[in-house]
Parts: C-alpha cells; sequence; structure tokens
C-alpha cells in the first residue's frame, strides 16, 4: 500500500435513531471510521422523533489508507473490487454500507440490512467520467 489511494475523500455516515442509543452508534462509527474526530448533528426525523446524524470525512492520505487498510484486514476490499461496476456511480463515487450492528461488536461487514455505516468514496478522475474513475480504482487496488 505505498501509492496514495485513488480517492478525493472518503466519508461515512451513520444515524441514531430515537430508539438507539446514541453512545453505541458512535462507538460502532468510530470503530468503522477508525476515527473519533467526527462530526454530529441533532435533527428530527419522521413524526418529529429526535435523531443524532455522525459523519467524519477522510481526506488525508494516512487516513484513507488506514481506512482502506481495515477494509482489506476485515475481507471486505476484494469484494467491493469485484461489485466495482454496480457500486460506481456516474458522478465518480464509489457507495457501499457497512453493517452497524457487528461494528458496535468491532466486526467489519458489508450491510444486509437498513441499519448502516453509509461509505461514499470520491474517486480522483480527470477529466471526471466513470471510465476514468473505474480504471484509477481498480489499477490501484492491483498493488494493494
Amino acid at each position: 500500500m505505498s501509492s496514495k489511494p485513488p480517492f478525493l475523500n472518503i466519508r461515512l455516515r451513520a444515524i441514531a435513531q430515537a430508539t438507539e442509543v446514541e453512545e453505541r452508534v458512535r462507538e460502532a462509527f468510530i470503530f468503522a471510521s477508525g476515527s473519533d474526530e467526527i462530526q454530529t448533528m441533532a435533527t428530527n426525523g419522521h413524526f418529529g422523533n429526535p435523531m443524532t446524524i455522525f459523519e467524519i470525512e477522510l481526506s488525508k492520505t494516512r487516513d484513507m489508507k488506514s481506512f482502506l487498510q481495515t477494509l482489506k484486514d476485515a475481507g471486505l476490499l476484494l469484494r467491493l473490487v469485484e461489485e466495482i461496476e454496480q457500486r460506481l456511480d456516474d458522478n465518480c463515487v464509489f457507495h457501499f454500507r457497512l453493517d452497524k450492528q457487528k461494528a458496535y461488536s468491532q466486526e467489519l461487514a458489508l450491510a444486509e440490512s437498513k441499519d448502516i455505516i453509509d461509505v461514499n468514496m470520491k474517486v480522483a478522475a480527470y477529466p471526471a467520467r466513470r471510465e476514468i474513475a473505474l480504471e484509477a480504482v481498480l489499477n490501484w487496488f492491483k498493488d494493494f
């Protein structure tokens, strides 16, 4: 993992619903992101129920590499690369969701339910076209 990741940033987002223990969601989010430098925002959801939104943007190379290494160590990176065609949008953003409950249990897994940590990785592609972003990510992952 010597070269710089092909991403401009990696953004993670999770929501603590009114029925959840906010501190547990925070712990899951810190585990998944690898950082405690998270932004929180209190708001109201459906029917006026309170909820807290947790967000972080990883933009430093070392932070992105650390997050990607964590995904690799959890055995998720290979699956994500295999599914890159379905996960990369026309805006050069690579999308996937992590299971929030498993993250609270100190395990990373792709989400199969709606209880998620949303991850968006913006690919550095010049010009910003999907084909160029796809090639950049695949080339980088070959050496990872």
